[in-house]
């Protein structure tokens, strides 16, 4: 057994006073003569048997209390290393989590600091003699054997911040590996972490019996911690030299205002743009960002906020492809749509190429951006099957039904999910209104008057709406 404070042992010299009021009786009693004292003697010595064994019971009584009391400030321990057992020696293997998460900081400094320092006092509770074994995110191969103690505490100098994220689950599994070449030993597991939710994860963790399990948890101050949450373009069209309007949404992950965050907008390592938010506790908040002067080609885009301390989420990558011109593919069944030439002729960025129905170079199909399905009454499976496998590979299709067989279009409307044509409806219809807010719309008209005199339809399609209607 050991003291953790030894100091406070001095203090059992206090037993002596309770001793020495014991011994020097400092009671003085007066003498009174009686002419037969037969009687008063025996009360005398019964009363004195009495006295003598009360005082004896308050003397030890006082003496425990006093070594009681020096024994609880003196705080006594039996160290790891001076256990009793039948084990040859100890093995302790300690996982420390070095994950962006502990670049927080506390009034410690940075938690992996914190981490680094509770690995260090653990090793320093056992013998020279044990061996131990350091664990990190990393999972690298040197780090599957035992170490001594003067090896384990350089390694843990080692220890830098890495992007690897482990599960619980994964960590003990990893852990346990280590003690299959010591059956003899006592096994001990530690695990130094700040214990994020993402470290749980959602396997159960099987343990032997004859491990010992413990945690240790180092905690951050509450920060002010903002991520870029997501971006996007307002135009999915990106056209050389044009002006780009992009949102930029970020999130404040924690109980706390976060005021004027600044955002900084790269391009190809050139600052486009800049901005700043603030944020309300556990909110989100957008902002648009404005740039030009791209070049044709694939551009590398980055996102910079700065939260200090926490600094690992603080960037956000993103790519997008500026096109010289759009391709274009209008697949005719007769002759050319003469509205479809005057709408792309005015604009020299869009390329418009016409070709029959019956003459379609289905391996060309990937190069074009945009495939408009123009009045084909008669649609065939396989252009059925290639006009689904375009667009799942992610490309645009326009249909302009043609009224004379909309029975033909319901296949194709099927595989992709789409509402499909009940019936051709012969009869005039006023349009009430239109949908400049509809993304067919959207930059198409610059000003829209308060009494527009809008079209009346000869004739139009009725769509039944689908369940799995996209």
């Amino acid at each position: 057994m050991s003291f953790l404070f030894p100091g406070f042992l001095f203090a059992l010299l206090a037993v002596s006073i309770p001793v020495l009021i014991h011994l020097f009786n400092f009671r003085r009693f007066k003498k009174v003569y009686f002419s037969n004292v037969r009687f008063l003697k025996e009360i005398e010595l019964q009363t004195s048997s009495k006295q003598k064994l009360k005082n004896l019971l308050i003397l030890a009584a006082r003496i425990l209390a006093i070594i009681f009391l020096v024994l609880a400030f003196a705080k006594p321990y039996i160290p790891a290393g001076e256990e009793t057992s039948s084990f040859q020696r100890q093995v302790i293997s300690v996982f420390v989590d070095n994950s962006y998460s502990m670049e927080t900081v506390n009034r410690e400094g940075y938690l992996l600091d914190e981490a680094k320092r509770r690995a260090k006092e653990i090793a320093s509770a056992y013998t020279r003699n044990d061996k131990f074994q350091l664990l990190t995110n990393n999972f690298e191969g040197q780090q599957q054997r035992l170490l001594s103690y003067e090896d384990f505490i350089s390694a843990v100098d080692e220890i830098k911040i890495s992007g690897m994220n482990r599960t619980l689950p994964q960590i003990i599994r990893r852990q346990r590996d280590i003690f299959i070449a010591e059956p003899n030993s006592k096994k001990t597991i530690y695990v130094v972490s700040d214990f994020q939710k993402n470290l749980l994860g959602k396997e159960s963790i099987a343990l032997d019996s004859n491990i010992t399990l413990r945690f240790v948890r180092v905690t951050a101050n509450s920060l002010a911690n903002v991520s870029v949450d997501s971006v996007w373009f307002i135009s999915p069209i990106h056209k050389p030299g044009e002006t780009e309007k992009m949102v930029v949404q970020l999130r404040n992950n924690s109980d706390k205002q976060a005021e004027n965050i600044p955002i900084k907008l790269m391009i190809n390592d050139q600052q486009k743009a800049i901005g700043s938010l603030s944020l309300e506790p556990r909110g989100t908040r957008s902002d648009t960002l404005s740039f030009r002067g791209l070049n044709a080609g694939w551009q590398q885009g980055e996102i910079q906020i700065t939260d200090y301390p926490v600094v690992f989420d603080d960037k956000f990558y993103f790519s997008f492809n500026v096109k010289q011109s759009l391709p274009i593919l209008a697949i005719n069944e007769r002759s050319t749509n003469q509205y479809l030439q005057a709408i792309y002729r005015s604009d020299p960025f869009f390329v418009l190429e016409n070709t029959p129905v019956g003459n379609i170079n289905y391996s060309a199909l990937p190069s074009y951006s945009l495939v408009l399905l123009n009045e084909v009454s008669s649609i065939s499976t396989g252009l059925s099957q290639e006009l689904h496998n375009y667009v799942q590979k992610g490309g645009n299709l326009l249909i302009f039904p043609s009224l004379e067989n909309i029975e033909s279009l319901k296949g194709l409307l099927q595989t992709l999910g789409v509402d499909i044509p009940e019936q051709v409806v012969k009869q005039e219809a006023k349009v009430s209104y239109i949908n400049i807010h509809h993304p067919i719309f959207e930059g198409v008209f610059e000003s829209v008057p308060r009494k527009l005199d809008l079209p009346v339809a000869k004739q139009y399609i009725r769509y039944s709406n689908q369940s799995h209607t996209t």
